[in-house]
């Protein structure tokens, strides 16, 4: 009979496993260790870190939940609280994390956490202090200052923005600013690709897989292309995309979806023109990898990438011969796990191929897809019923409160200002943020009543209300998307600027794909004088709704059929190249 392992035994060798980055080696280690010694809470923390690592977030918290019960320690706490964050069950992360501090006070770890997961249920004066408090424990705190500058966006509270963006500045290349982050304030190709680059180098981390089925390299007869996600629900990669599917040529290709946290009306909905649905909800990493190989596909395409909740962890392990880019996150994934990134050249010209890990595969119209549905019909909606005043000129952006930043504010106060009769109207995205801009305004000579906030309604409903709007309002560093092809599907009028980067070129694509450019400004002076123009020359007017409702390019950007077509062919061009 074997001599037991003395658990300092035990702890040199896992330490030795882990430190050559063989994750599962380790934890098969440390599950052997707590045979010998199961009343370890190191240990099952330790089991806990490895499996979350993995992405198996419900097997993780059995560990810590396991350690719990042994020993309430501070660092089980918070990365129960971390696990329930993650979960998106914000109140029990508070509860955790509150414990932990009445362990120690000066917890810098449990106080962010705190902070976080306030941001989560948009309680923004409870994050601000608990902010504050991981700020005065550690003052430089790269992620509190991060999530500081998060809430000054999403509330639009703009006094000591310019501070903190210039603190994030002196961290560029750290690995800890999120590139969504990144791409939302600055518009420099150069410095995005830079922060995902080393926000990639930072956060993912490979690990083995046991027992991997590569991908079998001997040709099809069709081509087999795989769709990650994790957004088909009421989101706007699902809206744009639901239609998509139907277009795919079945005799040429095999269509492969694999979703997670989809509603079964979505799932119900995409089953119905693709080859196989593979729900791949609550499965650890190491399991999702095993199935996508198992499908030996030519082409994945990633529709999340860096947005939250996605899969870049599994992205590192080739899953198929190709690895494609698109629509979740409008920028460089700074990672080379990705083959291509499906764009156009209006927003990402040829000179900022340097600046991707990406190759570019070019739409020939625009990259952004759409339902393919006019919504003329479904304007049903009146102004007495939406709050706004009947003989009125709507100024509309329904963007969210991140996107607002001063710069375009006070343009569009100036316009309000150049049009008595015109009022703005705007999403209600949080208290403070209404709040805040309803101060802003009248500190500019802006009446209160001439700032009207739209509440959130279902997306049946923000359709039928859409079509109230004259003119949207597009914003500057982080364009409208969704919103934009919303209001061209509405027959509104967008007016945007020419931007630097890609988030803040989409709009501009969708104009130009429209013969529209007139819309897109070079300036704010201009940008103001389009809308101004719009606003008081009604043949002006007129002659862009025509293109917006009739005519060979607004039939053509209906015509998913055509686009899928487009796509396809680029996804032929892929594999051969």
């Amino acid at each position: 009979m074997s001599e037991k392992k003395s658990l300092e035994e035990y702890i040199s060798k896992i330490k030795n496993i882990l430190q050559s980055g063989n994750f599962n080696e380790g934890l098969i280690e440390i599950q052997n260790a707590l045979k010998d010694y199961p009343s370890n809470p190191k240990l099952h923390i330790n089991a806990g870190n490895i499996l979350k690592l993995k992405g198996n977030i419900k097997e993780a918290e059995k560990y810590y939940l396991q350690a719990l019960s042994i020993y309430k320690s501070k660092e089980v706490l918070n990365n129960l609280s971390v696990i329930e964050i993650e979960k998106m069950n914000y109140l029990q992360a508070i509860e955790y994390a509150k414990e932990a501090i009445k362990i120690d006070k000066a917890y810098v770890d449990a106080n962010y956490n705190i902070a976080l997961a306030f941001e989560g249920i948009k309680d923004y004066e409870q994050c601000t202090i608990y902010i504050n408090n991981t700020l005065r424990l550690d003052e430089n705190n790269s992620k509190a200052l991060i999530l500081l500058f998060r809430v000054l966006q999403d509330t639009c509270e703009w006094k000591n923005i310019d501070q903190i963006s210039k603190k994030l500045d002196a961290m560029l290349g750290n690995g800890i600013e999120h590139p969504f982050l990144n791409i939302s304030r600055c518009d420099d190709e150069k410095t995005n690709f830079q922060v995902a680059n080393s926000w990639k180098k930072n956060n993912i981390s490979l690990h083995a897989i046991d027992d991997m089925i590569y991908a079998d390299q001997t040709k099809n007869n069709k081509i087999k292309v795989g769709y990650i996600c994790g957004e088909f629900r009421n989101h706007p990669t699902f809206h744009l995309m639901k239609n998509f599917f139907c277009e795919h040529n079945l005799a040429k290709f095999n269509i492969y979806l694999f979703s997670y946290n989809h509603t079964q009306e979505s799932k119900e909905k995409l089953t119905k023109n693709i080859t196989e649905f593979i729900d791949i909800n609550n499965i650890d990493d190491n399991d999702i990898v095993k199935i996508i190989l198992s499908y030996q596909l030519d082409i994945l395409i990633d529709l999340s990438i860096l947005i939250p909740n996605n899969k870049l962890h599994i992205m590192q392990h080739k899953l198929a011969k190709k690895t494609i880019s698109y629509l979740g996150y409008p920028g460089t994934s700074g990672s080379d796990d990705y083959d291509y990134i499906v764009t156009d050249r209006t927003v990402t010209p040829e000179d900022q191929q340097q600046f991707y890990a990406e190759k570019f595969l070019y739409m020939p119209r625009y990259y952004q897809i759409n339902d393919g549905k006019r919504k003329f019909d479904e304007l049903k909606a009146t102004k007495e019923e939406c709050g706004l005043p009947k003989n009125s000129i709507i100024l509309a952006c329904f963007n969210q409160s991140y996107k607002i930043e001063r710069t375009m504010f006070d343009c569009w106060l100036d316009i309000l200002k150049d049009l008595p009769k015109s009022v703005l109207w705007i999403l209600n995205d949080n208290q403070k943020n209404k709040i805040n801009l309803l101060k802003y305004a009248q500190e500019n000579s802006i009446e209160e009543e001439r700032v009207i906030f739209a509440e959130r309604v279902s997306r049946d409903e923000h359709i039928k209300r859409l079509g109230l709007a004259d003119i949207m309002l597009d914003t500057r560093f982080y364009n409208g998307h969704t919103t934009t092809t919303d209001a061209i599907q509405c027959g509104i009028p967008v007016v945007t600027l020419c931007g630097k980067h890609f988030a803040s070129r989409v709009t501009m694509s969708l104009l130009k794909a429209l013969d529209l450019e007139e819309l897109t400004a070079k300036n704010i002076d201009e940008y103001k004088n389009t809308v101004i123009k719009l606003a008081k020359d009604k043949k002006y007017k007129l002659k862009v709704k025509e293109k917006l409702t009739s005519g060979k390019l607004i039939d053509d950007f209906y015509n998913i059929k055509k686009f899928v077509q487009e796509f396809e062919g680029l996804l032929e061009y892929s594999i051969k190249n």
